[in-house]
């Protein structure tokens, strides 16, 4: 996660918290709007439609918002793996979502992202994790657990499983390698912008895994539109405007409103059942999140 000094955060109030807040609503509608608008395109497709969108959004926004205006130079090899983090955590959470449902997708990806960084962070820097690491982890595991056997084992696709696992790794690289960029000086509206674009690049062909006339269906674009402006675009741009004004434990416990938002919007839109089974496994993964956002040491120094 990223970090700033607690004088940018007095300075500005609330609107580093809210704008981390107002990200995860916006992240948290990517599951739903995927089901309701493209249910039956292959969802690499719709991942891949939502990438290229997203970044020539991202690249009119930087052009109309950003004062520095130059083009600063980004190194390859951080730019590709951040890309690359991108369109995995796509492609894996769009397959997740099909196979397993929106609220278990979400939650599994989102609930095993900070343990990803935790792992990738301690073999690039050999960060320390510490007890607290350890205790948030068991405590997340049984969550999803709870959460993904919460209609019976039997009946669980563990396709969707391992999916969500790689979009919460996925996730956790483009963290980790877009990170250390930031701390070079590069403006992050432009940095989004180039790794987005990128990311819609290399998986652009798969793309054509469905025909593309559903694009020009009117589910089809608004489906599109709505994914690369709302759950992309912005939301990034709003992540990166809070990440920048909070501490880092402070914006892991607030982006906890994307599956929030997923659960709510999967189980009053989509009418996806929750049982007790399944309440009990998002308490935990909530309670591991947050015990493990508390901690400076699993984000703070391993940038």
């Amino acid at each position: 996660m990223f970090t700033n000094s607690s004088s940018d955060s007095t300075r500005l109030g609330n609107r580093g918290p809210l704008a981390v807040i107002l990200a995860g609503i916006c992240f948290g509608t990517t599951g739903t709007a995927q089901q309701l608008g493209a249910k039956t395109i292959s969802p690499l497709a719709v991942g891949s439609a939502r990438l290229l969108c997203g970044a020539l959004f991202m690249f009119i926004f930087w052009k109309f918002t950003s004062q520095q205006k130059e083009k600063p130079k980004i190194p390859g090899v951080g730019l590709f793996v951040s890309a690359l983090g991108v369109g995995g955590y796509q492609l894996a959470f769009f397959s997740s979502v099909r196979m397993t449902g929106v609220a278990t997708a979400t939650l599994i990806a989102l609930g095993t992202s900070p343990i990803f960084t935790g792992v990738i962070s301690f073999i690039h820097a050999r960060t320390k994790l510490g007890f607290r690491w350890i205790r948030a982890t068991v405590i997340t595991t049984i969550g999803i657990t709870l959460l993904s056997g919460a209609h019976g084992f039997a009946a669980m696709r563990p396709g969707g499983v391992v999916m969500a696992l790689l979009a919460g790794f996925s996730f956790a690289l483009f963290n980790v390698s877009s990170k250390s960029l930031l701390i070079q000086g590069i403006a992050s509206s432009y940095l989004m912008a180039r790794i987005f674009l990128l990311a819609s690049l290399l998986i652009f062909p798969i793309l054509f895994t469905a025909n593309p006339r559903w694009l020009i269906t009117s589910h089809g674009a608004i489906t599109v539109i709505w994914l690369g402006l709302v759950p992309t675009a912005m939301a990034y741009f709003l992540y990166s405007f809070g990440l920048h004004r909070v501490t880092a434990h402070t914006a892991s416990t607030l982006v906890l409103a994307e599956p929030a938002t997923a659960t709510i919007l999967a189980a009053f839109v989509l009418h996806e059942s929750l049982s007790i089974e399944s309440l009990i496994g998002i308490a935990f993964v909530a309670l591991g999140l947050i015990h493990l956002s508390r901690s400076s040491q699993i984000v703070e120094p391993i940038f």
